[in-house]
């Protein structure tokens, strides 16, 4: 498989955009760390018309190292959100804005939804790929219903500050 910086971003809006991102800022320098290591190729297609391409390839040491770290790489989540920061500062911003980003997010996850709905039985996705849908569209199924049902909530008790106990917040299940 080969590609351009703007194949591969286009690559990760398109399928991995439910789980994880990848900005141009974080691509090339990516991909000038994995060409000094060899871990991929670099070849330069002329234009006529349009400016140079850099066409990237990963090499037989990069689909190794890659399969290595997937190997090697422990099951686990990062959840960043800033949503969730919006929320749980809920009490320092106005019913209206508050109301209004709640709105945008439940939104945002119906367009994520109906995507990942439309997209989910091509014919060309591996179990792999499928799977990855199936969780992205249960994640979003569950906020939204966790939006449907403590929006009035939020909104009625949003101006009540957090107690913060840190002693308290310790999670020792």
């Amino acid at each position: 498989m080969e590609g351009t910086g703007y194949d591969i971003k286009r690559l990760f809006e398109a399928t991995f955009s439910h789980f994880h991102s990848a900005s141009y800022g974080s691509i090339y320098p990516a991909l000038g760390q994995l060409q000094q290591e060899g871990l991929i190729s670099l070849r330069v297609e002329q234009g006529a018309r349009y400016p140079d391409r850099k066409v990237y390839s990963i090499t037989e040491a990069g689909r190794q190292a890659f399969v290595s770290e997937l190997t090697q790489t422990a099951p686990s989540e990062q959840l960043r959100s800033e949503l969730l920061v919006l929320t749980f500062f809920a009490h320092l911003l106005p019913g209206e804005r508050l109301a209004q980003v709640l709105d945008q997010a439940a939104r945002q996850y119906r367009e994520s939804l109906t995507y990942l709905e439309s997209v989910r039985d091509h014919p060309s996705h591996s179990a792999g790929i499928r799977f990855t849908i199936d969780m992205g569209i249960a994640s979003l199924r569950a906020k939204l219903e966790c939006l449907s049902t403590g929006r009035d909530a939020l909104l009625a008790g949003h101006l009540t500050p957090p107690r913060i106990d840190t002693e308290e917040a310790t999670c020792d299940a």
